[in-house]
């Protein structure tokens, strides 16, 4: 049996993770996460699941125990940044605190001290624009979206997750569950706008006020596309970091609401599929542009915007990678295929002629020019 996915187990993984640290059980934490020499499954270290409030190193403050506090924040994955969901403590309010934050609010200064003199953040972690299809592994190249629905899996997916099941299987599974009931769509939302709120308090009260399911899709591409919230800058950065398996906690708090994104772009036809032509320009250094040569099969691992108009096709300088080189790509999209681009021009906020891809995109380079100061990048959308 080939396994595609090992979500079942990694959602028993993270409710046993958060119950230990609840209960200030850390030998058990450690045979889960490993140490900081030899980490297994740190890259749970900032999941807050579904139904919890704290994550790991909330609980680690919690418990004041120094040793366990430096150990925790010895993690490379450990973001000392991480806030909390709402919520309510002993304390007051520790809504959308990080760690130090829950430390003032209790009054550990020694607490404090620690967390200020050790671990580091974790904004300047590396992403990927680009990743080989030969070498591509969904299981891990999307794995913001597979850890999202194991922390979350009882409001995604209640019943067994076949192991030998793609990302696009799943999520199609979740897609006609959602459309079968009230109860389903509503859970949903609910655990997208909680989880949001970690992130932009504005974006969640948006999609919680939604009425309808209509209404829920269309406030998750309104807030998408919407430039004063950065929430495209946010997600594209969120999701390019999935191969590193290092999610900031405002990553994974984005992970609901990507989960969701994903699937409109893949299943909603109310957004159509384009089959034309699209423009994407891009500035990036000389090394990320010498990936693109003829004959080169890749994968976009972001939710990628495009146009149907060159000279509406802009560099968003603050997703991915950026350098001072100008790469125009054309992109045909007359292929059969599930990663087509979908039209939400109608649904968008300000964005015109506007075209987007599903996160794990793939496509082949076909040709390769320079123009004055542009090298022109021609691509097909590949099948699967």
């Amino acid at each position: 049996m080939s396994v595609k996915n090992d979500i079942e187990n990694e959602s028993k993984v993270i409710a046993d993770l958060l119950t230990a640290a609840r209960d200030g059980q850390w030998d058990h934490v450690w045979g889960i996460l490993g140490t900081p020499d030899a980490p297994r499954k740190s890259y749970l270290i900032n999941v807050i699941p579904e139904n919890r409030r704290w994550g790991v190193i909330h609980q680690a403050v919690y418990w004041r125990n120094h040793n366990v506090m430096r150990k925790i924040l010895g993690f490379k994955t450990c973001d000392r940044k991480a806030k909390t969901k709402a919520c309510t403590s002993e304390c007051g309010d520790t809504s959308r605190q990080t760690p130090l934050e829950v430390a003032v609010s209790y009054g550990y200064t020694d607490i404090k001290s620690i967390i200020r003199k050790n671990g580091k953040d974790l904004n300047d972690t590396p992403v990927q624009t680009f990743q080989l299809y030969e070498s591509y592994n969904e299981q891990w190249a999307l794995g913001l979206l597979s850890v999202t629905l194991a922390a979350y899996k009882n409001s995604f997916h209640p019943s067994p997750i076949d192991k030998t099941k793609n990302m696009v299987s799943i999520l199609a599974d979740v897609w006609t569950s959602m459309h079968q009931s009230e109860e389903r769509w509503q859970t949903i939302r609910d655990i997208v706008a909680d989880s949001v709120y970690i992130v932009c308090e504005d974006n969640s009260d948006r999609i919680k006020a939604s009425k309808s399911l209509h209404d829920f899709f269309l406030s998750i591409i309104q807030t998408y596309t919407e430039e004063e919230n950065y929430m495209y800058t946010f997600l594209s950065m969120a999701l390019r970091r999935q191969c590193h398996t290092n999610y900031s906690g405002d990553d994974l708090a984005l992970g609901p609401y990507a989960v969701v994104y994903q699937m409109l772009l893949l299943f909603w036809k109310k957004v159509p599929r384009e089959n034309r032509q699209t423009f994407r320009k891009m500035m990036l250094t000389q090394q990320d542009c010498d990936k693109y040569q003829v004959g080169t099969k890749f994968v976009w691992p972001s939710v990628i915007s495009s146009s149907t108009n060159l000279q509406s096709a802009v560099p968003f300088p603050t997703c991915g990678a950026s350098g001072d080189r100008s790469v125009i790509f054309t992109i045909d999209n007359s292929t059969p295929s599930c990663w087509k681009p979908r039209n939400i021009e109608k649904y968008a906020t300000y964005m015109e002629h506007e075209r987007t891809y599903p996160a794990g995109a793939r496509f082949v380079v076909t040709g390769r020019t320079q123009k004055n100061e542009d090298i022109h990048v021609a691509l097909r959308l590949l099948v699967k």
